[in-house]
């Protein structure tokens, strides 16, 4: 119980990190086990998450002035977990898409009526360029890390946030076309690196797992997030990616996850079952695809059977060590409540 009490400061430590919020799942009168497992569950304090729009707003607004300087403009978009609520930290980093508008991209076989005569990929590394000489500029005490081929990061200064910043176009996509609706619209992401762009729909991605969510009565983004705590806690055990965390919950099935608060419990008992269901059977493996249906959760390159054979027995390590102070009132997993305060 000793590693569960390390893992519940860790969690305390992310969600509160000035230890100000008073947050419900603490005042639990359970062990620390059940404890971490409902304080993993909830979503990050909504304060926090509106401080980190704010910030990434401030870096756009910079952005903005950077580019009106040489008469550019571009579009803001956010991405990523904060923008589907299953964010893990207090100060959760957010993705700031950055969208050129002198040009967009259609899906074949569109044909623009006036096809744009400029350099879509050179356009793109001047709007990189700028956003990390205004950024430079703008935040002189942050730290303006621009190694990385598709994101520029900065943090620090001044500002309470991380800002992964990522110059894009717009990429309408066939569906996008025909039904002009956003979540089905999607993005050529730059590689400076590469001198590439590269397609991508982050809003699908998260337009499902809401409807999920909302299907599942919360339940969806509450394993989520659980998941995702258990890797952070895994010492680097688990290292399936956040987006195929998300894929594996998506595919549950909706009636095991409809638990209403206070039956957080039986809901972890639950994935781990459906956890154990897909590592015993290749064929669900074979057939399990992302929620938007674009590939293969356990394709080649993506979750192989050990990462999830590791996020299973994080899960498993917890469940016991909930089993083993439920037996002193005589509850099972797949059946205890727990009893929020009033």
């Amino acid at each position: 119980m000793a590693t569960r009490t390390r893992a519940l400061d860790n969690l305390r430590a992310r969600r509160n990190p000035d230890g100000l919020l008073n947050e419900a799942y603490a005042s639990i009168q359970e062990d620390d086990a059940v404890q971490y497992l409902v304080g993993a569950m909830e979503a990050v304090e909504s304060s926090f998450t509106k401080n980190t729009y704010e910030e990434g707003n401030r870096v756009a607004n910079q952005i903005s002035t950077g580019l009106a300087s040489e008469s550019l403009k571009a579009e803001y978009e956010y991405q990523g977990s904060v923008t589907k609520n299953t964010h893990i930290k207090a100060y959760s980093d957010i993705d700031l898409l950055v969208l050129e508008t002198r040009f967009y991209s259609l899906q074949p076989p569109q044909q623009p009526p006036n096809p744009y005569k400029g350099d879509p990929l050179q356009d793109l590394l001047q709007i990189r360029r700028i956003c990390i000489s205004h950024l430079k500029s703008a935040f002189p005490t942050a730290t303006v890390d621009d190694s990385g081929p598709k994101s520029i990061k900065i943090s620090g200064g001044s500002l309470a946030r991380i800002v992964d910043i990522v110059p894009a176009n717009w990429y309408d996509t066939n569906d996008y076309a025909e039904k002009k609706q956003k979540i089905l619209r999607g993005v050529h992401v730059l590689d400076a690196h590469k001198k590439e762009r590269q397609s991508d729909q982050p809003f699908i991605h998260g337009a499902w797992i809401n409807y999920k969510d909302s299907n599942t009565q919360g339940s969806t983004r509450k394993l989520v997030r659980l998941l995702k705590s258990l890797k952070y806690d895994s010492e680097d055990r688990v290292t399936m990616s956040s987006y195929d965390i998300e894929s594996l919950v998506f595919r549950m099935n909706d009636t095991q996850m409809q638990k209403p608060q206070g039956e957080e419990i039986p809901l972890a008992h639950a994935c781990w079952l459906w956890l154990k269901t897909v590592e015993d059977s290749q064929q669900i493996r074979d057939e399990l695809s992302v929620p938007d249906g674009k590939r293969k959760v356990f394709a080649e390159g993506n979750v192989t059977l050990a990462q999830l054979k590791s996020l299973r027995q994080e899960l498993e390590g917890l469940l016991y060590d909930i089993d083993q102070g439920l037996k002193h009132s005589m509850r099972k997993l797949a059946e205890a409540k727990v009893k929020w305060p009033n």
